[in-house]
């Protein structure tokens, strides 16, 4: 006996509208996870550009 088993999906070579609705599925959540990674990427950019204006900046109350 094989230990390696595929998912029902390929095993039953599925075609048609069951295998589109598997990638479209599979393609969304690509996508959702793009778009996560992103907006974490976004962030960490903007902090990291605020923390630097910030720290060129001088304090407020001092006098120059």
């Amino acid at each position: 006996m094989n230990p390696i088993l595929a998912c029902p999906l390929c095993m039953s070579g599925a075609e048609g509208k069951t295998a589109m609705a598997a990638n479209s599925a599979i393609l969304f959540l690509l996508v959702v996870l793009c778009l996560v990674l992103m907006s974490f990427l976004s962030f960490i950019v903007y902090l990291a550009k605020r923390a630097r204006r910030c720290e060129a900046a001088p304090p407020e109350g001092s006098a120059q």
